[in-house]
């Protein structure tokens, strides 16, 4: 869904911090929620950025 938004030309922000102030009646009986995604309009620009791959350290297991 983030990158749908951002594909849109959307902001989007994974947002844990606000779980608690869902209210109870909006989530659906079973379900817990474990991360909320805000989308919305911005103008903010976000410019793309050369990650290494070997930032994150990766140990294949076969």
């Amino acid at each position: 869904m983030e990158l749908a938004a951002e594909d849109q030309g959307l902001g989007a922000n994974y947002n844990m911090g606000g779980l608690s102030s869902i209210p109870a009646d909006v989530i659906p009986s079973g379900f817990t929620p474990v991360f909320g995604l805000t989308v919305g309009q911005t103008t903010e620009k976000f410019a793309p950025r050369e990650v290494p791959m070997d930032r994150i350290k990766t140990n294949f297991v076969k």
